[in-house]
């Protein structure tokens, strides 16, 4: 069922509320984008995040966390790096090149992110300063459905950062350049025994 303008609206102003919580940076560019959306396009923003609207009501109600969604592989996405605690994923709508997220595997509180999960953040920043060797690189926390959530943003000299849906084709080669790869076991280095020595024979010239 298509919203109407009053649902649209009062929507909006609800998501911008929730917005307006966070405490990232960019929240004043995320709620302008939010306000600058039509009825067809709030429908679709809705939809990505998995927020419902039950019939004849205007109250957003959320279903299933979308990063739990992301944990449990029922929502496709481009994994780059995991532990115990945490997976890092890139970001399919990125602010920049590489701005990836790092998200509990437990639904948790900004006040209760693992000590791992940020150590995983870290590893990503670093990664991408050496592989995509960005100006700058911001690790920042953040919430979304109660879901606490770790953001990496490279920053690149004159490209100013700006929140665009990333191709699939962008995101597996980007993919590829920073995914850790897991390392094959190593043979064990043979040693030879001194009964082997001794039926080794030596020539003289």
């Amino acid at each position: 069922m298509a919203l109407t303008k009053e649902q649209a609206s009062k929507i909006k102003q609800q998501l911008l509320q929730q917005v307006d919580k966070l405490p990232q940076e960019n929240k004043e560019q995320i709620k302008q984008q939010i306000s600058q959306l039509n009825e067809k396009e709030l429908e679709e923003f809705l939809k990505q995040n998995k927020i419902q609207i039950p019939q004849g009501q205007t109250q957003p109600k959320q279903t299933q966390c979308i990063f739990c969604s992301i944990i449990k592989n029922e929502t496709p996405n481009y994994k780059i790096a995991e532990n115990k605690k945490a997976i890092a994923i890139l970001e399919i709508n990125p602010l920049t090149k590489g701005h990836s997220i790092i998200i509990p595997i437990k639904h948790t509180t900004l006040e209760k992110i693992p000590k791992s999960a940020l150590t995983l953040a870290q590893k990503i920043a670093k990664k991408i300063k050496t592989k995509l060797k960005p100006e700058d690189i911001k690790i920042e926390t953040s919430s979304f459905q109660g879901h606490a959530i770790i953001n990496v943003i490279p920053f690149y000299k004159n490209v100013p950062p700006k929140k665009t849906k990333a191709s699939e084709k962008e995101l597996k080669k980007l993919q590829s350049i920073l995914e850790t790869k897991k390392r094959s076991p190593r043979k064990p280095k043979e040693i030879i025994s001194p009964k082997k020595l001794q039926e080794i024979n030596f020539r003289i010239p």
